[in-house]
Formats: structure tokens, C-alpha cells, sequence
């Protein structure tokens, strides 16, 4: 008897594992408290305030702030997210070097049989390096070989390596006082500093012990885990604040902070909208029992909590923070009309009574924080929908017109959900910047609220193709906004 795979044989095939989406419900905050157990990780990971509670104290100011966030209806688990709590962590000192990364005369030191040269370690007596024979390299390996040995010969308390085709000498110790300098020869024999270009080596001192910054904070938990928004509790000045706000602004991620002087709201409000750090929400509030001091941040943890709530995955769910209602903060009653038109021209955020009624007013200056959170979610998708498109093809996307409707179908489905919860709808497209057939453009955004576009396949440079790169793809929407006032006339009869 013969076996049925002669007539049919079955292989079976999985779909390769796809790239989650990116939650941009996920809110960290930065303290500097330690936390009571053992072997903390770096971020850890919350879904109510008790177990922040347990693992910091509950009279800790992150506890404080996880009753906030957990507080809002909706808060950040309505989207799915999750509270994220992270410490800053200390830079280890580190050591000075010297690369060789000037243009190596290679013809000039074949002409040199007694070279010389002088080399000083942690701001040591220069050692004299001398008798360099140099008259039988044929490459910079060479010269290379013959500086290893005469250091190595010569001097303690440094290192050689060759890093990535690069001569590097690097100081045995840590700290501020770690250098390595290398000099013109003083000893006997013909100089070969000119002819190594140290003139233009990278020198590089070492460094102490000391903090990170608040954005080497940010980048290192970012790297780690990734967030939405991010809340910064210890200490820090403007100075520090307007760099972490630069740093913030090239991710996707938003920077919340509360100010509780109308000095800070004229000074950092301002630079901040004047500077284009559209990822960061200053908010005032007068009360300093919520706002100002560096510990407080009451304001914005309720502020980024509700806005972060945003689940994208749903229908109508984008929201504007307009007019909401922040539970566990106290609206500030003292802001009166002179005082919002400086947070207005300053684009910072607040939460007053309007009508007696406690209420979030934002302002446009820094544009709206809700637009900035749907672009960053929209960025976010079509990045993950171009990765999955790709790697869970089981053979090949073919570089045709073919293979390109397929990616644009991925890219397609992320602006129908943007159409679904509320971010992009139909409308006119009111400036004069479009692509492709300009007619199609207003026509599918009339029609559909959007319109991607890719360069035919055909127009592709030959480095393109030849590096299977796929036409460039442009995507327009339409964003939806929000009506956030309202002006009627009354026509009356009698």
C-alpha cells in the first residue's frame, strides 16, 4: 500500500508573531522616592494606586499621585494603560581617552625611522615615547602595531584598543581628573605629530559619579518601556525642563507639568509655546497645595490620567479635555478674565469654574493637547501596520503596484480607525499644499476624510529598486477638531 501524501501532501504554515500596537494610555512618572522592596525594577508596572501604595508608602508623593491618576473617570485603564513608576539612576564616572581620528600621513611616517612622541596620562609628566620605527609599515595596521608596543612598553595605567578601525588609548582610571593627551615628541628623534594629525584626535576627559539628567532619565525609560505621557516629580529648573521638554518632543510622548506662579506660566509657558514643545502641557493652578512646588503635581496627574484615557480602538472615543471635569483637584477660583488671557497667549492649560461649575480650560497656543495625543496614536499605528504588513507576509511583498496596494491597505485600515473613534472625518481641505491628482486628493478627502497616495512603481531610481525600498507613500487626513464655543442669534417675532 502507498502513502496518501503521493496523491496529497499538506504542509502547514503559521503567521509570523505580529508587533503590538503601541499604548499611548501608558502614563509614567518619574520620582525620586525609593521604593520599600527589595530588587526594584527599573519601571515598574501599576494598575491601582494600592499596590503603588504597598511598594512606596502610602504617605510617599508617587501614592499621592497614583490616588490622582486611578481617581479619573475615565482614567489611563480605560485605553488599556497602565501607571508606569521610574526613578532617575546615577551615570557611572567614567574615563578619559584619545582617538586617532585625524588623517594619518601614512607616506610621511614611512619616511621616519627615529619618531618621537610624548604621551600623558591623568594629567601625569609626559612619558617620552622614542626610537619609533616607522620606515617599514605598509599600512595604518602598522602604525598601529608599533604605537601599541611602544605605550604598552612605556607607560602603566592606560589601555589600547582598536574600535571599529580607530586607534583608541584609554586611561586606566575613572573621574574628572582621567585624560589621556597626546603631544608633540620632546625626546630625541623627528616628531611624528603632524604626520598622526593629532591636532584633530578626539579627546575626551572622563567624568565623576553623578546623576542623570532628567532626559537621559526620560531616554532610558522610554528605551525600556513605552509611555504616552510622562509626569516628572523631583526637582528640577526651567533650565533642566525646557531641555527634557526638547527631548520629549522628538517622541512620541507628552510632557505634563503644573505651575502654580503666573511668573512661571509668563516664563516657561511662554518658551515652551514659543519654542514649538507642542508635546508639552504646562497647566496652572494657583492652589500650591496641587501645583508649583516639585513634589506636586496633582493637576497633571488627574489632566494627563483623563486625557490618556483616550482608547483609540473604539468608535467616537477621541475626546478634547475642554470643559471635563478632573476628579480629586480643586478647580481655582481666583482666575479671572485678565488672568486667562495670559494663559491663553501663553498656551498653558487650567482648571477653574466657569459658571460655578469646576472645568478644564485649554487653550490653542501650543495647540490643543488632545491633537497632539491623536497624531502621536496615529503616527504610532501606521508605524506598527507598515512593520506587521511586511513581516507577516509568509513570502514576499513583490516590488510592484501590486505589492504596494497591499502596504497601502495596512496603512488604509489605521486611517478607517482614525475615522472610526473620531480623529479624521470627512471635510474640505482648506490649504493649498496636496499631492498626487489634485482633484482625486479633495475629492477622497470630501468623500472619506483622507487619501494615501505612493509614486508609481515605474518612477522608482534604480538604488531604490536594487535596495527593495518601496515608493515613497503620503498619507492626508482630516482632523475632526472640536467645537469648544458657541456664538447665537436670536431672531424674535411678536
Amino acid at each position: 500500500m502507498i502513502s496518501i501524501k503521493n496523491v496529497v501532501n499538506v504542509s502547514l504554515s503559521s503567521v509570523s508573531a505580529s508587533l503590538s500596537e503601541y499604548n499611548v494610555g501608558n502614563l509614567m512618572i518619574v520620582t525620586g522616592e525609593t521604593p520599600t522592596i527589595l530588587n526594584p525594577k527599573d519601571v515598574m508596572i501599576y494598575a491601582d494606586s494600592e499596590s503603588v501604595a504597598s511598594d512606596f508608602g502610602a504617605g510617599s508623593e508617587v501614592s499621592k499621585q497614583a490616588d490622582i491618576v486611578f481617581a479619573q473617570s475615565p482614567n489611563i485603564l480605560a485605553s488599556g494603560g497602565r501607571l508606569l513608576v521610574g526613578r532617575p539612576k546615577q551615570v557611572s564616572a567614567t574615563s578619559g581617552f584619545e582617538a586617532l581620528t585625524g588623517d594619518i600621513d601614512l607616506d610621511a611616517l614611512k619616511l621616519i625611522s627615529d619618531g618621537c612622541l610624548d604621551i600623558s596620562i591623568d594629567g601625569a609628566t609626559p612619558v617620552q615615547l622614542e626610537n619609533l620605527d616607522f620606515s617599514s609599515v605598509e599600512s595604518i595596521e602598522d602604525v598601529y602595531s608599533i604605537l601599541d608596543t611602544a605605550i604598552t612598553t612605556n607607560t602603566s595605567g592606560c589601555t589600547v584598543a582598536i574600535k571599529e578601525g580607530i586607534f583608541v588609548i584609554t586611561s586606566s582610571s575613572t573621574g574628572s581628573t582621567s585624560s589621556i593627551i597626546l603631544s608633540a615628541g620632546t625626546g630625541t628623534g623627528t616628531d611624528i605629530s603632524t604626520a598622526l594629525d593629532i591636532a584633530q584626535d578626539q579627546q575626551v576627559s572622563g567624568e565623576d559619579q553623578r546623576d542623570e539628567t532628567p532626559s537621559e532619565t526620560f531616554l532610558r525609560l522610554f528605551g525600556s518601556t513605552y509611555f504616552g505621557g510622562m509626569i516628572y516629580l523631583p526637582a528640577i529648573t526651567n533650565s533642566d525642563f525646557k531641555a527634557l521638554a526638547t527631548t520629549v518632543q522628538t517622541k512620541n510622548c507628552m510632557l505634563f507639568k503644573a505651575v502654580s506662579s503666573i511668573a512661571d506660566v509668563t516664563s516657561l509657558g511662554f518658551d515652551i509655546k514659543n519654542l514649538g514643545l507642542t508635546h508639552t502641557r504646562i497647566l496652572y493652578s494657583s492652589i500650591p497645595a496641587q501645583a508649583g512646588t516639585p513634589a506636586l503635581q496633582d493637576l497633571a496627574s488627574a489632566y494627563a490620567s483623563l486625557l490618556l484615557a483616550t482608547n483609540y480602538r473604539g468608535s467616537s472615543t477621541a475626546k478634547t479635555m475642554h470643559l471635563k471635569t478632573l476628579s480629586g483637584v480643586e478647580a481655582d477660583d481666583s482666575i479671572s478674565d485678565t488672568t486667562l488671557a495670559t494663559l491663553t497667549s501663553c498656551g498653558v492649560d487650567s482648571y477653574l469654574y466657569v459658571a460655578g461649575l469646576p472645568k478644564v480650560w485649554t487653550t490653542s497656543a501650543n495647540t490643543y493637547s488632545d491633537e497632539i495625543l491623536n497624531l502621536i496614536w496615529f503616527a504610532n499605528s501606521i508605524e506598527v501596520a507598515g512593520f506587521n504588513c511586511l513581516s507577516q507576509t509568509g513570502t514576499k511583498l513583490p516590488q510592484t503596484e501590486y505589492g504596494m496596494s497591499i502596504l497601502k491597505l495596512a496603512y488604509d485600515n489605521v486611517c478607517q480607525q482614525a475615522i472610526n473613534n473620531g480623529v479624521a472625518g470627512a471635510g474640505a481641505w482648506t490649504i493649498s499644499q496636496t499631492f498626487g491628482d489634485p482633484s482625486i486628493f479633495k475629492s477622497c478627502i470630501a468623500s472619506y476624510g483622507y487619501y494615501i497616495y505612493s509614486a508609481p512603481i515605474s518612477s522608482q531610481s534604480v538604488s531604490d529598486r536594487e535596495n527593495r525600498k518601496a515608493p515613497l507613500v503620503q498619507i492626508a487626513i482630516k482632523l475632526t477638531g472640536a467645537i469648544h464655543s458657541t456664538d447665537v442669534m436670536v431672531l424674535v417675532n411678536r
